[in-house]
This record gives structure tokens, C-alpha cells and sequence, in this order.
């Protein structure tokens, strides 16, 4: 009796879900062509740094995975604050847990007047273990570093299609 009741509500689940409209943000089908097409007038401008190369690679990956317009409508701008901080100790005071932070400060600049229409501010924090191995503390911290670069470029993505779409 259990079984039925299960799948009853799983379909009135999948037909609520439905007739929600919803509709992804990145879908390939022509519903989202026009965010698709906004997102491919804008040119992510250079970010100083190897960090800031590797946001910005990943950014072209997401905005404009087939090369940056010749003319472009938008430029995003990005400017990265990162730190590494301390939380984990031992009773000597020295350091067993890292957490390497990175913020971007973002603006969207409208190349015909030149004023910024929208920014804002992200963060991913990534932390790891901190042992007596100085090449794993070097590994572990370059592999945070990837994560939060990666996981800021994501973010940026994803604000910029919900201020896109929200102009729609």
C-alpha cells in the first residue's frame, strides 16, 4: 500500500514541477538564446595575477566559450582580494587547518556611456589540513586556490545571468 502512494506522490510532484515554469538558466534549447546571446556581448577584461588569470579563463569558459566579441556591449571587470588565514592549532600555537579566502568585486560596464549597471561582491572560502610535509602544504593550498577560483568565476556567472535575465 505504501508503494502506490509513493509513486502517486513522485507524479503529482513531477507535474508540480512542471507547471511551475521552470526553465534552466543555461539551457541550449532556444528558450534562453537571448541570455545566451547577451552573455557573448560581453568581454571579461584581463585580472592581474596568475589567480586572476585563472578566474578569468574559467569566466571566458562560462561567458563566452566560443572567443570574446570583436565589439563588445559589456565589460566585466574584476578585481580579487585573497587571504589565508589560520583556525586550527595546536597546544604549541602552530597551525594544523588553513582556510584560503578569496573575494572578487565585480562590475558590469556598459561600453556606449561608460556607466557601471551592475556589481557586486563574491566569496569562496576553501580550506585544508596544514601537516609536516611542506610539498602537501604547497599542493593542498594550490588546490584551494583552484577551488575558489573556479567556485568565484561560477558565482559571477550565475549573478550575471539573474541580473541578465531579470532585464528580459
Amino acid at each position: 500500500m505504501i508503494k502506490p502512494l509513493k509513486f502517486l506522490v513522485l507524479v503529482l510532484g513531477l507535474f508540480a514541477l512542471s507547471a511551475c515554469g521552470f526553465t534552466p538558466m543555461y539551457a541550449k534549447n532556444g528558450t534562453n538564446q537571448a541570455l545566451q546571446d547577451t552573455f557573448s556581448g560581453v568581454n571579461v577584461a584581463p585580472i592581474p595575477d596568475r589567480l586572476g588569470q585563472i578566474v578569468r579563463n574559467h569566466l571566458l569558459d562560462r561567458i563566452n566559450p566560443y572567443g570574446g566579441p570583436a565589439n563588445p556591449d559589456f565589460i566585466l571587470q574584476i578585481a580579487l582580494e585573497q587571504e589565508n588565514e589560520g583556525f586550527g592549532f595546536r597546544s604549541d600555537e602552530s597551525i594544523t587547518r588553513n582556510s584560503f579566502i578569496l573575494e572578487a568585486n565585480f562590475q558590469l560596464i556598459d561600453v556606449i556611456s561608460g556607466k557601471v549597471v551592475f556589481e557586486g561582491l563574491v566569496r569562496s572560502v576553501h580550506s585544508y589540513d596544514v601537516v609536516q610535509s611542506d610539498f602537501a602544504n604547497f599542493s593542498a593550498e594550490q588546490d584551494a586556490e583552484a577551488r575558489t577560483a573556479l567556485q568565484v568565476s561560477e558565482l559571477v556567472t550565475a549573478r550575471l545571468g539573474l541580473f541578465f535575465k531579470s532585464k528580459e
